[in-house]
């Protein structure tokens, strides 16, 4: 009796975390955060289910939620590597908590964007007046403005604000010069500096399968491809390798000098890889 009643309690929390799933893969956020919660009541114990809400919260824009659903499921499973990466970007994008829902909910869009090397968190550096950012304020537009080998952002008087961060600029820098086109806005302000996010909004042809933000190899996680739903962790590969050489390729003068290694990591924390680990160190790939 006792064993028939396990197995229902199983079957149910499949058919539910089926349904949960599809929810997701719909984009339907707001019933996906209700079947979601449902379940957690049901089963406590479920760590996916307690990521898949995370997930569906940011979606959402419902960033301070998100966080404590992710540490509920460090709870459940205090070695979760979805939950601790996705707390510790969520202390990245601290200041979206203080925006109104419909600006959160656009930026909530943007966060898993990051998984895909689309998207990054860039320190602004060199900042010129940290009023005018807070003028400009959280989710505010920014332009970005490639001179040389460095890039800087202008509000939209073409004033200065400051430069990106040379770990992500110089990079980004040789892709505009490619032809990828970039938009930005203020992640964070406060007397510390600034913080931007900044967006791939066109990828040149000639640049396809480079990652603006490619994963550094800290930010590549443990498991096999077929344990980790897509749902709660977007897949990414890691082009970084391949980049460079192609970026060298370029063939323009503004970028012959050589690049280290270190220029190509990225420093996006927060990515989670969900192909095989394998080891590409020298690969043609």
């Amino acid at each position: 009796m006792a064993f028939q009643q396990e197995e229902d309690r199983a079957r149910l929390g499949r058919k539910l975390s089926q349904e949960a799933i599809a929810l997701a893969v719909q984009g339907r956020w707001e019933e996906a955060v209700a079947a979601n919660k449902t379940i957690v009541e049901r089963f406590a114990d479920d760590v996916a289910a307690y990521n898949r809400l995370g997930r569906a919260l940011i979606e959402l824009g419902r960033f301070g939620e998100a966080e404590e659903t992710y540490r509920k499921a460090m709870e459940v499973d205090p070695g979760n590597s979805i939950a601790s990466k996705n707390i510790e970007r969520l202390k990245t994008w601290s200041g979206v908590g203080k925006l109104e829902p419909e600006k959160a909910r656009s930026l909530g869009k943007d966060f898993f964007a990051s998984t895909r090397g689309k998207t990054g968190v860039v320190d602004l550096t060199n900042v010129a007046s940290l009023d005018r950012i807070a003028e400009i304020g959280v989710g505010g537009a920014v332009v970005l403005r490639r001179r040389g080998q460095r890039v800087f952002a202008e509000d939209g008087n073409e004033c200065v604000l400051g430069e990106l961060d040379p770990r992500h600029g110089v990079r980004l820098a040789k892709l505009m010069y490619g032809g990828n086109q970039y938009s930005a806005s203020v992640l964070a302000t406060g007397e510390a500096g600034a913080q931007l996010l900044v967006r791939e909004d066109f990828q040149h042809p000639g640049l396809a399968g480079q990652s603006s933000f490619p994963p550094s190899q800290a930010d590549r996680l443990y498991g096999h491809p077929a344990r980790v739903s897509p749902v709660e962790t977007p897949p990414i590969v890691d082009e970084g390798r391949r980049s460079v050489a192609a970026l060298h390729g370029l063939g323009h003068g503004d970028f012959d000098e050589p690049s280290g290694e270190e220029d190509d990591r990225g420093y996006l924390e927060g990515f989670t890889l969900v192909e095989e680990p394998r080891d590409r160190e020298g690969s043609a790939e």
